[in-house]
């Protein structure tokens, strides 16, 4: 974990002294800043491989015809070192300048080597180019800027902003996204002219130009064609070796542990590779529907780990929501934010690296919707008519009992007649296209009026495989990235803790990527696949492998209608979204809606209430 932060084709050198500080938490173990001709680069440092000076950053190769700003951990570096170690004159041990020199060597093509985690930007002094990158699946970020022939490029979007001279205005159309996602899909941020670098993409800075491109992306298209026994144990190959690539590090790791299959298993296979105790660590909630701090301590009892447990309240929801902000410079509204900022915190006390079972999901179909949209692909071949009829009685069903669960129903049904892709979207979807324009102002819905977040994510279905590889797909494109992995590296980032997940190891990804649908969602049995791994090879007890997902939210609804409706009503009613984004007596007979009845789109409140206090900040 490192901050990374530069310019390119400025006229007069600027300093990064403040942007440096902006993102000092990411990196508190050293820091450097570097001028060359009309570039700057920065970085603050965690040190976790080759922790002596040598692995200070930025950092030069021999002749200092190239220099780097790197972020992230290389996995198989020690393999491509061999490749170069007779050609090149390293310095030291650290992954960082074996990307050097790969760079040195294989030019763009050097990404094709690099396994693991990154974000990193290069300046190329004989070909006056930057080069920056960020890995296949997005674990690392990096922002930018791009206006007038001016590149600001940094880890969070906080250090940016130090590097210019004006106030940025909000993008509509990323705020009209984030009302329908709960996030802000790629490339969009919530700022004008300032973008996320997409994953699997990189981009080249010259004469004042920019270009991005993709250069990998995952095939659903190739499918194995094996016995299940003979699937089974290459996939359980894969990802004993993918933990176990995950452990290089030369200060201690940890575990995140939440006592869901994923991470129990990546505990698990942690515990088999180490000789020592692992410290692990979870979060649960002051009420028990939402706490599975029990099947976390069967698993670290099984595994003898160093576990340590912490119990979140509403109170502490409030106490600290101001920091929250302060860790997400994005619009967000995943109502995991708090504990995982939280259980980073905890995790940050004992250890600087930590695994999870991120991605465990998305790559074995974890989540109910998976479970739902093969069945809506398997109902989309009914007559037209009868599909119409189903979705009208959908409707009424919502209209007379309304509750998040109808109001999902009803979307399922009445999308049958639409594209797989737009059926999904909708699905997903937390505001509906009516229900944001309703709210809006005049000024605001005129600005969005032309943008149908709902077809978003268009490009990424491909007609060519079913509709369960489709979903994956979009999410490991979309959700994963853009949702999930900024929520936790931007929360470990806070407190200088390295987030790991071996179930994103790309070389797994791609071989997950080639079993077919039936293998890992079979007669509503989710990660059929992955279960029957832990169940064979002994792992886990049944208790935890079969156990129904729970996910790690917070009890929100509850605390909502109590102890936080005093607090949400000020804090979104006299924010600056109103009369701006929203019309303030639409907002007040929404809110009252929510309060004054059972209804519990308590998702969309905590997007009101995130957007109002992110624009308060920002805006």
């Amino acid at each position: 974990m490192c901050g990374v932060v530069g310019y390119g084709g400025f006229s007069k050198r600027v300093s990064l002294e403040k942007a440096i500080k902006a993102i000092k938490h990411r990196g508190p173990d050293d820091n450097g800043i570097v001028y060359i001709d009309d570039v700057a680069l920065g970085n603050t440092r965690l040190a976790i491989i080759d922790l002596s000076n040598n692995g200070h950053q930025p950092m030069f190769n021999s002749d200092k015809s190239l220099c780097i700003s790197f972020n992230g951990e290389i996995y198989n570096f020690l393999d491509i070192k061999k490749l170069l170690q007779d050609k090149y004159p390293f310095k030291s041990n650290s992954d960082t300048e074996v990307i050097l020199y790969a760079y040195q060597e294989w030019g763009f093509k050097c990404l094709e080597k690099l396994g693991g985690m990154f974000s990193f930007v290069i300046y190329d002094r004989k070909n006056k180019l930057l080069f920056g990158a960020r890995d296949r699946l997005g674990q690392k970020p990096l922002k930018y800027y791009y206006a007038r022939g001016k590149l600001i490029f940094a880890s969070e979007i906080k250090a940016i902003l130090q590097l210019l001279d004006h106030k940025i205005e909000i993008d509509e159309v990323a705020i009209d996204n984030f009302l329908t996602f709960q996030y802000v899909p790629a490339p969009k941020t919530g700022f004008k002219n300032i973008y996320k670098l997409p994953a699997g993409h990189f981009f080249v800075f010259k004469n004042k130009q920019l270009s991005v491109k993709r250069y990998w992306s995952l095939n659903f298209n190739k499918k194995f064609d094996l016995p299940p026994n003979e699937l089974e144990e290459q996939i359980f190959a894969e990802i004993s070796k993918a933990v176990k690539s995950h452990l290089v590090s030369d200060v201690p790791v940890g575990a995140l542990l939440s006592g869901g299959l994923d991470s129990s298993m990546v505990v698990a296979l942690m515990a088999l590779n180490s000789s020592k105790p692992i410290n692990t660590f979870s979060i649960g909630f002051d009420d028990v529907h939402f706490d599975e701090s029990f099947f976390a301590k069967i698993v670290s009892k099984l595994y003898k780990t160093k576990h340590t447990h912490l119990t979140v309240t509403s109170k502490d929801f409030i106490e600290n929501l101001k920091n929250i902000i302060k860790i997400y410079d994005e619009p967000i509204a995943d109502n995991s934010i708090l504990p995982t900022a939280l259980v980073a915190k905890l995790a940050s006390q004992k250890v600087k690296v930590a695994l999870t079972g991120d991605g465990g999901d998305e790559n074995f179909a974890g989540y109910d919707r998976y479970f739902f949209i093969n069945i809506a692909a398997k109902m989309a071949e009914l007559p037209v008519t009868f599909k119409k009829m189903v979705g009208f009685l959908g409707k009424q069903a919502a209209l007379l009992h309304p509750s998040k669960q109808t109001r999902r129903a009803y979307i399922f049904l009445s999308t049958l007649n639409q594209p797989t892709y737009r059926m999904y979207v909708n699905y997903n979807a937390f505001f509906s296209h009516r229900e944001k324009h309703d709210l809006y102002t005049n000024d605001f819905r005129k600005v969005v009026d032309k943008n149908d977040s709902f077809e978003t994510f268009k490009d990424h279905f491909d007609s060519n495989i079913d509709a369960l590889d489709n979903a994956l797909k979009l999410d490991i494109n979309t959700y994963l990235p853009d949702d999930l992995l900024y929520k936790t590296d931007s929360a470990a980032g806070a407190y200088g803790l390295e987030l790991r997940s071996p179930f994103l190891d790309h070389k797994l990804m791609e071989k997950i990527a080639a079993i077919p649908s039936k293998d890992k969602l079979q007669f509503g049995k989710k990660k059929k696949i992955l279960k029957d791994i832990a169940l064979k090879h002994n792992l886990l007890p049944k208790e935890i492998v079969n156990r129904g997902k729970q996910g790690f939210i917070i009890p929100q609804n509850k605390w909502f209608k109590n102890s936080l409706k005093e607090y949400i009503y000020d804090n979104i009613l006299h924010s600056n979204t109103i009369d701006y984004i929203f019309e303030q007596d639409k907002i007040k007979h929404y809110l009252d809606n929510y309060f004054n009845s059972n209804l519990n789109y308590d998702n969309n409140i905590f997007a009101l209430l995130m957007l109002a206090i992110w624009v308060d900040k920002y805006h």
